[in-house]
């Protein structure tokens, strides 16, 4: 975990996707198990769409 100070964190390079860019990887994902994967990052990139949209942000 040591190695992790120095590196960009993961959640901010997650915020850095769109949705688009989220479902085109999925697109070109070679396995069911990335295909997964890049859905959940996707839904949750429009949940927190959803929430700035209804005001819980």
């Amino acid at each position: 975990m040591e190695n992790i100070k120095g590196k960009n964190n993961l959640y901010e390079q997650f915020l850095r996707y769109s949705y688009w860019e989220l479902k085109e990887l999925f697109k070109k994902a070679k396995t069911k198990e990335e295909q997964d994967f890049y859905m959940m990052l996707s839904d949750m990139v429009l949940q927190k769409e959803q929430e700035k949209v209804i005001g819980k942000q």
